[in-house]
């Protein structure tokens, strides 16, 4: 059983999640318990060889097979998680965080939790003084997400689970940020608007442009929103070896469309002087 929260330093503890990199570079993510063993072709390795190791050090197998063990990074955490729901990936989560402006303090309203690898790094930019409120219309998806969510960050008093559907409405007032990764998220439009504080943020991830068409036309039907942003994020990774220096044959191309606009207020014109 996991610990249930990051450890940051020291040796490694009995259920923590540590990452195990094989000499051919392929990641296992281990929860540490005494007595078991991680199994290979090349024979086991017993996890009390690895508790109380330093991060960054070496452990071997039976059979002499040496592995590299770490404390997973958020990336490798989240990577490495056998799951059964599509996640909002590394590349994206960083950029959701800046152009939504997630803050320390924020009410930040999300749907759907999916498998919670968005609902992590919200939480931690939220901090202890923030709340994190997740609609989820399938019970699954609420339990896993959930259970990611505990797993990695352990409990937190600051976010809320909700077995409903956000396109019926959104309980909270006065909220600061909204993200939204649901397949139509114009029907959630009206709700925002209305649970929203003034000059508050809702991001919509969309992997289609035909789903953003049809969002940005809703926005501009529905009124109180200021013109919205679109873009996505391309990543391509470098092999930089000796003298070769490139880009890698593989790059993280299209996942999503991010929607970004603003909640805006009716003002008066002033009166001609």
């Amino acid at each position: 059983m996991t610990v249930g929260e990051r450890v940051r330093r020291g040796p490694f503890r009995e259920g923590e999640d540590i990452l195990l990199i094989s000499p051919k570079g392929e990641e296992h993510l281990v929860t540490l318990t005494a007595g078991k063993v991680f199994g290979t072709h090349k024979g086991n390795l017993p996890h009390d060889d690895l508790i109380g190791k330093e991060d960054g050090g070496r452990a071997w197998t039976a059979m002499g097979s040496e592995y590299r063990a770490f404390r997973p990074t958020y990336m490798q955490f989240i990577m490495n998680q056998k799951r059964h729901a599509q996640i909002i990936y590394p590349k994206d989560t960083g950029t959701i965080l800046m152009w939504a402006d997630v803050f320390p303090g924020a009410t930040v309203i999300e749907a759907g939790i999916g498998w919670g690898a968005l609902t992590i790094k919200l939480l931690e930019a939220v901090g202890p003084t923030g709340k994190v409120v997740s609609y989820e219309i399938r019970e699954d998806f609420a339990e896993s997400g959930a259970g990611t969510v505990r797993r990695y960050l352990g409990a937190c008093e600051n976010h809320e689970v909700k077995l409903r559907d956000i396109y019926l409405g959104i309980d909270e007032r006065e909220v600061d940020r909204i993200v939204l990764d649901l397949p139509e998220p114009w029907q959630a439009v009206p709700h925002a608007r209305e649970a929203l504080a003034p000059g508050g943020i809702v991001l919509s991830y969309l992997p289609s442009t035909i789903q953003v068409k049809q969002l940005c036309d809703r926005y501009l039907e529905e009124g109180g929103f200021a013109e919205p942003e679109t873009f996505e994020v391309i990543l391509r990774p470098w092999h930089v070896k000796g003298s070769s220096v490139r880009p890698v044959q593989w790059m993280f191309s299209h996942s999503a469309f991010l929607v970004v606009t603003r909640k805006i207020t009716a003002t008066p014109a002033p009166e001609a002087r």
